[in-house]
């Protein structure tokens, strides 16, 4: 059977195999590395979420950004909100409509950071919301959740409006020395123990898909890896046995014709036993047609 596969026809055909499985091995790691990254989220999440708050300032920093264990960590703090909200323009809201989030800047043990308050709907023209909830004024404890700052789009704030919760277009609209990452706000408090009113809350994140889909995927890929090289073996293995299986059978019927000639020969019967061969008679002379006495007198 190794002779067979070294043939060209058979080589191409693990040549082929081969590459199939390089494929299959890369996209086995790609969904690994998303299934990792999923758990990674998911637990950071059920970790952090609803755990007990910690102080904001001890979590955030004006000279470095969250860490990725800090996202979602819950955090609150004691301080005042400062100058005008600022709204952040395409937000999908609780039900799936698109508005606006309003942004504050709140102002906790000399540091000040970007709060996104919550979700409030369009307008009749989509170009501002029908009203705009105030922040509060005064004395105010907030609780909310670490988040890093998203993606400048690179457009400038325009009436009081910016197109992500990039703590650079903030700090650009504001002038003032924000934190490197932002809080969503779960509630507030004022100084009495009221809650002021407030914007729309938002959702609790999405931890997307089950991870161990991806982790099923991985495996089968790697699967289909080996599955493959099987594929070509099994194949030439069927054609070494047929070819044994052909090879055989021009054997026993070149025997059988073989036999046949010498049995013919010598008289073998059916049990292999031999016979005398009975010679065959010559054959016998036609005898001389007798002349009749009418058949000379015809000639």
């Amino acid at each position: 059977m190794l002779r067979l596969l070294t043939t060209r026809r058979w080589l191409t055909w693990l040549l082929v195999a081969t590459l199939w499985a390089t494929l299959c091995v890369i996209a086995g790691f790609w969904q690994w590395g998303r299934w990792e990254d999923k758990s990674t989220i998911q637990n950071r999440i059920d970790a952090n979420y609803d755990a007990t708050p910690t102080p904001m300032s001890r979590e955030l920093s004006t000279s470095r950004a969250p860490a990725k264990s800090d996202e979602w960590k819950q955090v609150t703090g004691r301080g005042h909100y400062v100058g005008e909200p600022l709204l952040v323009r395409n937000r999908p809201g609780p039900g799936g409509d698109f508005g606006y989030e309003t942004l504050g800047v709140f102002e906790v043990d000399g540091m000040k950071v970007v709060v996104d308050r919550g979700w409030v709907a369009n307008g009749e023209t989509a170009a501002r919301p029908a009203s705009i909830p105030q922040a509060p004024k005064g004395e105010v404890t907030l609780t909310g959740w670490v988040r890093p700052s998203e993606k400048s789009l690179g457009r400038a704030e325009v009436n009081g409006q910016v197109s992500s919760i990039s703590v650079a277009d903030v700090q650009r609209a504001t002038g003032a020395t924000l934190a490197q990452g932002y809080v969503r706000m779960r509630s507030e408090k004022l100084a009495d123990g009221s809650t002021p009113p407030r914007p729309a809350a938002l959702d609790r994140p999405s931890q997307g898909s089950a991870a161990g889909i991806n982790l099923s995927y991985a495996l089968q890929w790697w699967l289909g890896a080996i599955a493959g090289y099987a594929f070509v073996l099994l194949r030439a293995r069927r054609e070494y046995l047929d070819s044994l299986d052909l090879a055989d059978e021009a054997r026993v019927a070149h025997d059988t014709e073989a036999g046949g000639d010498s049995a013919s020969a010598t008289g073998l019967t059916e049990t292999g036993s031999t016979t005398p061969v009975r010679p065959t008679k010559p054959a016998k002379k036609p005898r001389p047609r007798k002349q009749r006495i009418w058949d000379e007198e015809d000639a």
